[in-house]
């Protein structure tokens, strides 16, 4: 069995980072959908940075216990009716006209990326073998390749068809489901045999959980998903409403914006190996602050998405780091490590937003990129408290 698992490594690495990018998707459709809805459904910024909460909350809620779950019982099915039941909720927007109607669908939308990622998190560390760090990297960078094509598939459809046409999210999505489906016997027998491998090694090593510094790492991955969260919902709008360009281009901003943290994604990790985790998440917050006022001083549209990419690659550079760092804190608790620094901790971000948008409405977009700026001097304070094993 384990030699099995050593030459189909590769395969179901990629498997798993395709389910990451179907689920993502549907996730990253949500703020480059925000620019129409204000426009077209006529929404104000606080109602728009409640459709990110709706996104949020309930994953937030659910994916911790998820991950408890999924460490007890394996539970690959989990993962293919998650990226269903996300395809489904962003899908039906278009159909719906009461803003609470589409809140709901959001919050159903979020409710399937909470049961993909604790399992989907668990399932690729297992599947990786004795290449966890490998494993964990293609898995991750799955997720920044969803909000790629999320923005531009939303873009795309929207501009073509209008807000109905985001059905089209759901041929990816179901042809992804029925592909794991016809792998749930494979995911079990990968679990199984790594299972049977870690009792082994308990036998002899005995792994203990490192519980406090795994909630020193969450102080700063939170930070970050409030940061990142608030760039998604607010760098769109402000193309729009300060820049004064078209919603195409400023849906367009939210693509840009992934790609750079795709690459971010697996410079990071290379980073991460070669310096360490805290020095790379060190550097991310040390900039974030910075980039962000630097932004509200630019006028120019060119210097301003230059300064965009630098900034959502400094969100994202220590990601990958952190879910494996989570992982080794909590060895025997890999679906709940997985559930909080794959999903409570970007979710937490969400839960803040309507907070930010408040601020906007307020105070203006720039008063709560201000305060943005100021969160993430949180985090890098934050930061010094990780333990570097």
């Amino acid at each position: 069995m384990n030699h099995g698992i050593k030459k189909d490594l590769p395969g179901y690495s990629y498997l798993m980072m395709a389910g990451h990018i179907c689920t993502d998707i549907s996730q990253a459709a949500v703020p480059a959908l925000l620019p129409f809805l204000v426009i077209d459904r006529g929404i104000d910024y606080a109602a728009a940075a409640g459709l990110m909460f709706a996104n949020s909350i309930l994953s937030s809620l659910v994916q911790p216990f998820l991950g408890m779950l999924s460490d007890r019982k394996t539970m690959p099915w989990l993962m293919s009716l998650g990226m269903l039941i996300s395809g489904l909720g962003i899908a039906l927007i278009g159909y719906l006209e009461s803003y609470w109607a589409i809140f709901v669908s959001v919050l159903f939308a979020g409710l399937g990326s909470a049961m993909f990622h604790p399992e989907g998190g668990r399932m690729a560390n297992r599947v990786a073998g004795e290449l966890k760090g490998r494993g964990m990297s293609i898995f991750a960078v799955g997720g920044n390749i969803g909000f790629v094509i999320g923005p531009i598939m939303a873009t795309a459809a929207v501009s073509a068809w209008g807000l109905k046409g985001m059905v089209v999210i759901l041929i990816p999505v179901l042809a992804m489901t029925g592909v794991f489906i016809s792998q749930q016997k494979h995911f079990i027998q990968y679990t199984s045999a790594s299972n049977l491998k870690d009792n082994s090694l308990e036998l002899v090593a005995g792994p203990k959980d490192n519980w406090p510094g795994f909630a020193k790492l969450c102080v700063p991955l939170f930070i970050r998903s409030i940061v990142a969260t608030g760039i998604q919902v607010f760098i769109p709008l402000y193309w729009v409403v300060i820049l004064m360009q078209t919603q195409k281009l400023s849906s367009m901003m939210v693509t840009v914006m992934a790609i750079s943290a795709t690459f971010a994604t697996l410079i990071g990790g290379r980073l991460a190996d070669r310096f360490g985790f805290r020095r790379v998440i060190y550097l991310a917050f040390g900039t974030l602050s910075p980039l962000i006022v630097l932004l509200l001083l630019i006028q120019n549209v060119s210097l301003a998405t230059l300064v965009v990419v630098i900034l959502s690659a400094a969100v994202y550079i220590g990601y990958s780091p952190s879910i494996a760092l989570g992982q080794k804190y909590l060895p025997n608790q890999l679906g709940l490590a997985s559930g909080i620094t794959l999903g409570l901790t970007v979710s937490i971000g969400g839960i803040c937003s309507p907070l930010l948008g408040k601020i906007g409405d307020v105070f203006g977009l720039t008063a709560a990129l201000y305060v943005l700026a100021g969160i993430a001097f949180i985090g890098f304070i934050g930061a010094f408290l990780i333990d570097e094993t």
